[in-house]
């Protein structure tokens, strides 16, 4: 019998969909994630895409399910197959794109190109017809089409300037077209007459054909950040809502899905209007697809509040990942990394064993550990300079429409009020390209991806810049200025808002750089205006671009162009240093008060890495030497060869005037690039063992995201076959293979125990886990496409028969028998790392599904918050411990392998304060909460800070250790430090291993015996 499911799941499993696994494939796969302890399904995108697709976010036809992925057919088999198991359905949509690669598969855009804007979709899709216009208007009959054309959209797509030679007609599906090699083009019906060529023919179309080259300026539609082949959707238009999601929402009416994804959120012109809308067509369970940024002191941005009130439950989880990873890093190996790298960089060498040439090692971590902000400083300039390479290169089209939209309404759309007071428009004498490069370094300064909802008086704030005391914005100011027709009040009546200050911080930026030059202090305050005023349509559109600058600056370029302890270097994540244990307590409470609801992923088909690659690359940090000796040995045996380094000074005509002998050695020599050999080689080391193929394609993906020496639109064929040169010889060359796998035997428990721990931590804490096909084994994945290979079904399940033995069982519950149906025996990771992690995966999705009320509850206020553990003794610091709703307690390892050098656990013990345990009984546990909850406390008031960064309430001095350390992962107690009284009558099942303990003072040797993470259940 079908059941439905509950409206928020206690877990997910993301599927992959492609040709060769379909929607009917996940429908077979029902009962092995049920049985795995999945509560719902969530699968990629499933909307008709480009043709051969593999990830599906290129979406062709948003009104169809993509027939290669199944049809409707398999996702009505889904779905009928998730409902009779009582699970649920999610589905990834893409609202801000569609795929314009092949334009015949994408019937709106061909349209589009055929009638231009008389086009019945035009209004689809985000064209500025304007800037596309030529010297030859498009083909109109003589009887018109509606609305007049005023421009063109233009296509890069010629190899060369002078490639519209190439063009030539073709018939296509019965028709005739235009085409250039493997592109073809529709022609406008009656556009063309007997004799006209291809070159005429193409003059009088609706769209453009221009040098690829040219994309970057030229283009005049939308694009996901710099993708030509993903056009922006006006999905902010209520017309194009409907007429995009008919089939999402006839999903919905036939009780085919229960929750949706939503791709890019910050992309779209008003994310809260279509959550709000959304929510209200389908009643289902919504998440968003949005990075959180992490600031320089650590703190995190929140999801805007907005979003959780009209009926989003938070994002897909990307933010939770440096808060585990943090937990389990090594700061002194961080700076050890460190270290080499700056060391690196500065030209100095290695020593065979590891060492610094004429530096040490160990002293030059400790000295950047007590300095850490020159470190963050550091990766700062990398990605500002990142940041704006994109906003003045591959996005100079957006700087440019901002520039257009502003001079061209941008002063008719303020108030009355900024008009009188800036006096006229002070951008109407400035070079659209000069006013593009201001907007490009307003962006690039920006610290988040977008701003959402500036106070109503922080344009007031901006306009108070104009007078000779710029005010900070403290409430009761008052500022007046003269103007020609007498002074006006432009006091802020309240503080700057959170985004406003963000806006005009950027904005100030202006000033210390040589774009200051170009605008007056008057055109920016009237920019600050403008750009801290909602409604104004320039804001809209300057809040859609800044995402894509970010986004192309930060995670695909700065986290390719520096490395230090590579693991750190996450979507969402802060690579110049990790953040403390503390942090994580911190974050478990931010999500457990505001978003108890939200997805928390560890891995994702977005990751750099997998979180197993994650864990080995961490473990390094233990062992700094052993790495920067394999790195040592790598890069004398087979050195890469960059690019030559450019000389500081170019003499023009030099050789014309004689040869230059310094020049000339400045122009050959070839520098190394030691971030990049640190990224390549920890990544190996992380994914190994893997194929040659894997490593190659690895090499070649990251050296283009780097961009100095190589790119994805201009190859450097001699430094990319050195690399592939490089990468294939650690599995070729037996000595570099045996360093490797040296270092591999040094890291390989280790590296098994942060995944173990990690996964614990992400499938308990507050939220939604989701977990990442595949993943229930060990999986040690890179970017994409990597992390999308196929998976190997057929071992998990005969894996996961072999470790389900006493689950589901009432006589043991969720713990079961203390050992495997297989062999007797708890799976030993050293040796068996696939069946030891399935073993706690399953484990734990089962937990949650039998105590829903400790980790989704009913209602996300009722939520409770995490509590982390003391631990007491010797190695109190390898210890990260936390309650869950007082019946469940996790302990885990950290810093395994220094743990072992100090002898293991010894006395170590974590003491659960008796107070903080939950009562059995349901009607006593229920009565203690209804009693604590205030009635008139507001959550989402008290945990997010407008729609800004969230507010730490957890003090750093609660996680000091003995020498003032914040790597404690404690809550009390220092080393040595007295327990708390102790209830010896309390009795905890642990369910990975089905052992039983007694007690509040556990001692953890025993517990991590077998397993470096034990999760406790309260028993009667």
């Amino acid at each position: 019998m079908t059941r439905r499911p509950a409206p928020v799941p206690a877990s997910t499993y993301r599927l992959q969909l492609t040709a060769d696994f379909t929607l009917h494939d996940a429908a077979a796969l029902v009962p092995y994630l049920r049985d795995l302890g999945v509560d719902w399904v969530y699968l990629s995108p499933v909307l008709a895409a480009e043709p051969g697709s593999t990830h599906g976010y290129d979406v062709v036809d948003p009104t169809r399910i993509d027939e290669a992925r199944g049809g409707r057919d398999g996702l009505e088999a889904l779905s009928t197959a998730a409902h009779d198991a009582g699970m649920g359905v999610l589905v990834d949509i893409v609202p801000n794109h569609m795929g314009i690669a092949t334009p015949h598969a994408n019937p709106y855009w061909w349209d589009v190109l055929m009638y231009g804007e008389a086009s019945r979709f035009a209004h689809w899709f985000d064209i500025d017809w304007a800037a596309g216009a030529d010297d030859t208007p498009p083909y109109r009959p003589a009887d018109g089409w509606v609305p007049a054309a005023s421009g063109k959209v233009v296509q890069a797509v010629l190899g060369t300037p002078d490639d519209l030679e190439k063009l030539e007609f073709r018939t296509h599906e019965g028709n005739r077209v235009l085409a250039y090699y493997d592109h073809v083009f529709p022609l406008a019906p009656g556009s063309t007459h007997e004799g006209m060529s291809p070159q005429e023919a193409h003059a009088v179309q609706n769209y453009r054909l221009v040098h690829w080259k040219e994309e970057d300026r030229s283009l005049n539609y939308r694009r996901f950040f710099s993708i030509k082949t993903l056009a922006g959707v006006r999905v902010e238009d209520p017309r194009v809502f409907e007429e995009t999601h008919t089939e999402v929402l006839a999903w919905f009416r036939e009780g085919l899905v229960d929750g949706l994804r939503i791709d890019h959120i910050d992309g779209l012109a008003h994310p809260r209007d279509y959550l709000a809308r959304l929510a209200r067509r389908t009643g289902g369970y919504i998440v968003a697809e949005k990075i959180l940024s992490i600031g320089a002191r650590g703190e995190r941005e929140s999801v805007p509040e907005s979003w959780l009130r009209v009926g989003a439950s938070g994002t897909t989880g990307y933010e939770i990942v440096p808060f585990i990873d943090g937990a389990l890093a090594d700061r002194t190996g961080f700076f050890a990394f460190e270290a080499l790298r700056q060391h690196l960089v500065a030209g100095g060498e290695l020593t065979e064993d590891g060492d610094l040439a004429g530096a040490d090692l160990a002293e030059s971590a400790r000295h950047l550990t007590r300095h850490p902000t020159s470190v963050t400083g550091l990766f700062h300039q990398i990605e500002q300079s990142a940041k704006t390479h994109f906003a003045f290169g591959p996005l100079s089209g957006e700087m440019l429409r901002l520039a257009r939209e502003i001079k061209q309404i941008g002063w008719a759309h303020v108030d009355a009020h900024t008009r009188e007071v800036i006096g006229e428009d002070p951008l109407a004498g400035v070079d659209e390209d000069h006013l593009a490069d201001v907007f490009g370094t307003i962006c690039a300064s920006l610290p988040v991806y977008r701003v959402y909802a500036p106070g109503p008086t922080d344009r007031l704030h901006a306009l108070s810049l104009l007078g000779d005391q710029p005010r900070t914005g403290a409430t009761g100011t008052r500022e007046v200025i003269s103007t020609d027709t007498g002074p006006i009040d432009i006091s802020p009546t309240e503080p700057l808002s959170h985004d406003g200050r963000i806006v005009l911080r950027a904005i100030a930026h202006v000033r210390s750089t040589a774009r200051s030059s170009i605008v007056s202090d008057r055109a920016l305050a009237y920019l600050g205006a403008v750009l801290t005023t909602p409604g104004h349509p320039v804001f809209r559109r300057f809040t859609q671009t800044t995402g894509a600058v970010t986004a192309k600056g930060v995670e695909d370029t700065a986290f390719y162009r520096y490395a230090a302890l590579t693991a750190l270097a996450e979507v969402g994540g802060r690579p110049a240093e990790p953040l403390a244990p503390a942090a994580l307590a911190q974050e478990f409470e931010r999500r457990a008060t505001g978003t108890s609801f939200t997805l928390n992923s560890l891995t994702t088909h977005d990751t750099k890495r997998s979180e197993d690659t994650r864990a080995r690359i961490l473990a390094l940090a233990e062992v700094p030497r052993a790495f920067t000796a394999f790195l040592a040995r790598v890069r004398s045996a087979v050195p890469i060869r960059y690019v030559p380094e450019a000389p500081d000074v170019e003499v023009s005509g030099a050789r014309a005037l004689g040869r230059n002998e310094s020049l000339e050695r400045a122009r050959g020599a070839i520098t190394a690039d030691a971030s990049f050999d640190i990224l390549l080689w920890q990544a190996v080391v992380g994914a190994w063992p893997a194929s040659p193929e894997r490593l190659r394609d690895y090499a070649l993906k990251a050296a283009r995201e780097n961009g100095l020496h190589t790119t994805w639109t201009e190859q450097n064929t001699e430094f990319e076959e050195s690399l592939v040169r490089a990468v294939d010889a650690v599995s070729t060359d037996p000595e570099l293979r045996g360093h490797l796998e040296e270092l591999d035997a040094r890291i390989r428990e280790a590296g098994v125990s942060n995944g173990l721990v990690a996964k614990a931590l992400h499938l308990l804490a507050p939220g939604v886990p989701d977990v990442y096909q595949g993943t229930e084994f060990t999986d040690r994945s890179l970017v994409d496409p990597d992390n999308r290979r196929p998976v190997d079904w057929v071992a998990r399940k005969a894996a996961l028969a072999e470790v389900s033995c006493g689950i589901g069982d009432p006589q043991h519950g969720v713990g079961g028998a203390s050992a495997d149906a297989s062999n007797g025996e708890v799976p030993d990771p050293a040796t068996d790392p696939d069946r030891a992690k399935l073993r706690l995966v399953t484990r734990l999705l089962h937990l949650r599904a039998e105590h829903r009320d400790v980790f989704v509850p009913e209602d996300r206020y009722l939520a409770p918050v995490p509590e982390p553990v003391g631990a007491h003794g010797s190695a109190w610091e390898h210890c990260v411990s936390f309650l869950f709703g007082g019946t469940v307690l996790l302990i885990g390892t950290r810093l395994p392998i220094g743990l072992t050098a100090r002898g293991g656990w010894q006395d170590t013990v974590v003491v659960v304060p008796p107070g903080s345990l939950r009562e059995l009984d349901e009607e006593a546990h229920l009565a203690r909460v209804l009693a604590e909850t205030d009635p008139l406390a507001d959550p989402l008031t008290d945990s997010l800070v407008g729609d800004g960064y969230s507010t730490d309430s957890f003090s750093p001095e609660q996680f000091l250790g003995p020498s003032g350390s914040v790597d404690n992962p404690a809550a009390s107690g220092a080393r040595g430090a007295e327990p708390v009284d102790e209830d010896p009558d309390v009795r905890w099942r642990d369910v990975l291993t089905g052992r039983e303990y007694r007690g509040t003072r556990l001692h953890l040797r025993e517990l991590l015996s077998d397993l470096p993470v034990a999760v406790l259940e309260r028993i009667d």
